[in-house]
């Protein structure tokens, strides 16, 4: 089969200007291609990256600014920034926590399942910075039919800010039912706040018996200021 250009053989070397390279044959009197490439890239690189005066000036000022502030870089200094820092964190959180005005009431619920039956523990907490009267909480345990196994009324009382309550009128003691099913706890919270006066009823419904064991936070609807 005929070729339209003709075939080059030999062994060649890279000859001439980087941007325009030819070829040449290589011979005993000749550079090898790495001597050739090397000395390619030294022509390129004093071409193209010739440093001035000024830039010099430049980079040994930002090399000896660099050794300044590197001096006075200590790993004790590092540590005493990092305590700083944390102290300060803490104490936004705690100005938070403590001081700014707002209502924040939580139910936990705790579900515990054994050979007996199911119990159901509440516990309510006013996390915080007001305290609240009228706190009422319904709960009840049903089945999936919708039949109610269990219930309790809690309330009213009045929590001061940061406590919390809990009591034999926030338990639930159902016994002679299946583990293996599924129930519905239904939970309602009712109280008051110092600065709003009655907040709106709220209510959560949660479905247990996957696990023999299961926590849950309500949270209630937050009111600041």
């Amino acid at each position: 089969m005929a070729k339209d250009d003709e075939e080059i053989e030999g062994m060649y070397t890279l000859v001439g200007d980087p941007d325009n390279p030819d070829l040449e044959a290589a011979n005993g009197d000749k550079l090898s291609l790495t001597d050739r490439i090397r000395s390619m890239k030294k022509k390129i690189l004093k071409d193209d990256f010739e440093v001035t005066d000024e830039q010099r000036e430049i980079a040994d000022q930002a090399f000896e600014r660099a050794q300044d502030v590197a001096s006075h870089v200590t790993p004790a200094r590092v540590v005493l920034a990092s305590v700083f820092m944390a102290a300060l964190m803490f104490s936004l959180f705690a100005i938070g926590f403590w001081v700014v005005p707002r209502d924040a009431v939580n139910v936990e619920v705790v579900y515990k399942q054994g050979g007996p039956g199911h119990v159901v523990l509440l516990q309510v907490h006013n996390y915080g910075t007001r305290g609240i009267a009228n706190v009422e909480v319904d709960a009840t345990f049903s089945n999936q039919e919708g039949e109610v196994l269990n219930s309790t009324n809690f309330g009213p009382i009045s929590l001061l800010a940061h406590t919390s309550i809990a009591g034999d009128d926030l338990e639930l003691i159902i016994t002679g039912e299946s583990i293996w099913e599924l129930y519905i706890i239904e939970i309602t919270l009712d109280y008051e706040s110092e600065c709003c006066g009655p907040v709106s009823k709220q209510s959560w419904t949660i479905e247990v018996g996957d696990y023999t064991f299961e926590t849950h936070t309500l949270d209630a609807e937050r009111h600041w200021f």
